[in-house]
């Protein structure tokens, strides 16, 4: 691989990790926050694709697209929060529940299992125009654009997220997650917590798929399939390069950080011809599972380390 090729594998990882970020967020508001999985997202991330895509093709301006991709991810997640909460169904069988529908959904809303729209009505478009009048090559304006928009959107994201939870509200939904039944015992709504966390993490994964949507021209039925996996182990990867006692600032900074490592790794081993790219599915899935594992592998490790020097 040459330098050329390697610099525009880390520019087009370090787009799409941008890109992917809210959902591998999302993933960390309901799994390490809330402390409960939430099995929307796959459904949600295909929803916000389907519904942008639709609107593109119809004339649509990217921005109320936006918009509305992130309105359709706040009624997937209020969907699965009042099913769990209202009606007292487990939160896992709630989100794939609201899953299985919207995939009927999502197909009434494109017409068809796929569709597109005109690239110069996409959100990367009048960016890359701009990127193009500093004489950059075309190839590379389009990736630059892709990091542009995905920084752009990421920091807003987080900046949003950072003055939510240092809040009293968004205390009050992290003592929800932390422990429920002492949240209950001082006052706090921990039915209206949960439903709000899960509306805000699935409007940011509306906002995900509605980007990479624009990033890959087009959406398609199955759009979220292996999405929550991405978000787990970007996640994960997040995590183990977190400094200890981090503030929720740090958190989210290294979270999305995670998203670009992981998508690095695909793309490297996949641009240096060690894998076809027919095996990026099991390739995706043995990273998660390293990813997920790395914590008990260091347990292990440093078990054996301590044993060793106890036996000297």
């Amino acid at each position: 691989m040459t330098f050329s090729m390697f610099l525009t594998s880390i520019y087009g990882s370090l787009g799409q990790g941008l890109l992917y970020a809210p959902a591998v967020i999302s993933v960390f508001m309901s799994l390490r926050v809330m402390k409960k999985p939430d099995l929307t997202i796959e459904g949600t991330f295909a929803f916000g694709a389907a519904t942008t895509m639709t609107l593109l093709h119809r004339g649509v301006h990217f921005m109320p697209a936006l918009i509305i991709s992130s309105i359709c991810g706040n009624l997937a997640g209020l969907s699965t929060s009042l099913i769990h909460t209202k009606l007292k169904i487990d939160a896992i069988i709630s989100g794939l529940l609201v899953t299985m529908a919207l995939f009927s959904i999502n197909l009434f809303v494109m017409g068809a299992s796929t569709i597109s729209a005109p690239l110069d009505t996409f959100i990367f478009a009048p960016v890359r125009r701009w990127v193009l009048g500093f004489g950059v090559p075309s190839f590379d304006a389009l990736l630059i654009s892709y990091i542009i928009v995905g920084a752009i959107v990421l920091t807003i994201v987080i900046t949003v997220l950072f003055f939510l939870y240092n809040t009293k509200f968004g205390l009050s939904i992290r003592a929800t997650g932390d422990n429920e039944r002492m949240a209950c015992a001082i006052g706090i709504d921990t039915d209206s917590r949960k439903i709000i966390s899960l509306v805000i993490s699935n409007a940011l994964t509306g906002i995900s798929g509605a980007l990479i949507a624009q990033q890959q021209s087009g959406a398609n039925v199955n759009s979220g399939m292996g999405v929550l996996i991405i978000g787990l182990a970007s996640l994960v990867i997040g995590e183990i390069i977190t400094p200890k006692n981090a503030s929720m600032l740090t958190r989210l900074l290294f979270i999305a950080l995670g998203s670009f490592i992981y998508f690095s790794c695909i793309t490297l081993v996949i641009a240096t011809g060690l894998l076809s790219p027919d095996w990026t599915r099991l390739l995706t899935a043995l990273l998660a599972l390293f990813a997920l594992c790395a914590p008990r592998l260091r347990e292990i490790i440093g078990f054996k380390k301590r044993w060793v020097e106890v036996t000297k």
